[in-house]
């Protein structure tokens, strides 16, 4: 495992699940420290949110994106605090995944940060009306003509728009419920592919997201960031920030803007010409858009002991 350039991504809203760090945590105490501070911070058990969900909140927008942002952060305490980390060059976070990279790349307190994402995700929740939005999945190789196909059918009272350039295989489409239903149903009847509804809360990254992105503009206000001590990649444009070129308005854009990944991974393949793809937090899910997206990609995750391990390993731990 090559690890002279590694870029560091940390996942986003979709990559949770119960039980998820149960292995980092019994067997890492800064694991265990991370999410006791994250606990603190939010008044909450994160460590029971994550590993045993016992309420059923964890695929709640407002509980989803502290305990992702928690996993990835206390992931990255393990990896620093045991590991030399001088080949990580870059990072970039998928949506929410931006803000644990800030956390990580010195930018963001651990404890604001944290308090700004469950805002965030009772912001969002509260832009839309349950039920007004919805979601799909397009599955396919006519990313383009979807694209002009969303153009086609969205009105200023019934918009779909492409909001998750994930691969070049994958787009996720969001707006009214209407608009959707009717995209999926067109791309059915003209064989572009696969549509498929994705089962969420409120219709994340279009437009209909304005009024979250104001609250979060006024709420990021008062919470400080400091220079970058590792240059980001941003969602919104594909575009390297270092120090403190990166502003809050990169934050408060993301929330009705698309998630440009495909476009970062590009953008960073060609800058960057990374060694290794690494994965901060739970599951697996960039390691799979990498693999999609570039040819002959090494990456490598760290959501379970065993992964962790050959990570450290090869960093010299």
């Amino acid at each position: 495992m090559d690890v002279s350039n590694i870029v560091m991504l940390f996942p986003g809203q979709g990559s949770q699940s119960v039980g998820m760090g149960r292995e980092l945590a019994e067997n890492f105490s800064e694991y265990r420290q991370a999410l006791a501070e994250a606990s603190d911070a939010l008044g909450f058990n994160m460590e029971r949110l994550c590993l045993e969900d016992p309420q059923q909140q964890l695929n709640l927008t407002e509980y989803t994106q502290p305990a992702l942002l928690a996993s990835s952060v206390a992931t990255h305490r393990v990896l620093s605090s045991r590991a030399n980390l001088k080949g990580v060059s870059t990072v970039a976070g998928h949506s929410l995944g931006e803000y644990s990279a800030l956390v990580c790349s010195g930018s963001l307190n651990f404890a604001d940060a944290l308090k700004a994402v469950r805002f965030r995700g009772q912001a969002m929740q509260r832009a839309v009306p349950v039920g007004v939005g919805a979601m799909a999945a397009y599955v396919g190789t006519q990313v383009e003509k979807v694209v002009a196909l969303c153009k086609e059918l969205s009105s200023p009272h019934a918009s779909v728009e492409p909001v998750n350039f994930n691969s070049r295989t994958q787009v996720v489409l969001s707006g009214h419920k209407a608009a959707v239903d009717a995209a999926v149903s067109r791309i059915a009847a003209e064989k572009l592919g696969r549509g498929i509804p994705l089962s969420v809360s409120a219709p994340f990254h279009s437009s209909l997201m304005q009024p979250a992105a104001q609250e979060m503009a006024n709420y990021l206000e008062s919470v400080a960031m400091k220079p970058l001590n590792l240059p980001i990649y941003a969602n919104v444009d594909a575009q390297k920030y270092a120090a403190v070129a990166y502003t809050k308005t990169q934050l408060v854009r993301q929330i009705a803007s698309a998630v440009l990944w495909t476009q970062t991974l590009d953008a960073i393949q060609s800058s960057e010409k990374p060694t290794l793809w690494l994965e901060v937090g739970t599951g697996s899910v960039l390691q799979g858009l990498v693999k999609k997206t570039l040819d002959n990609s090494a990456c490598a995750g760290t959501q379970d002991v065993e992964s962790m391990k050959n990570i450290l390993n090869a960093l010299g731990a």
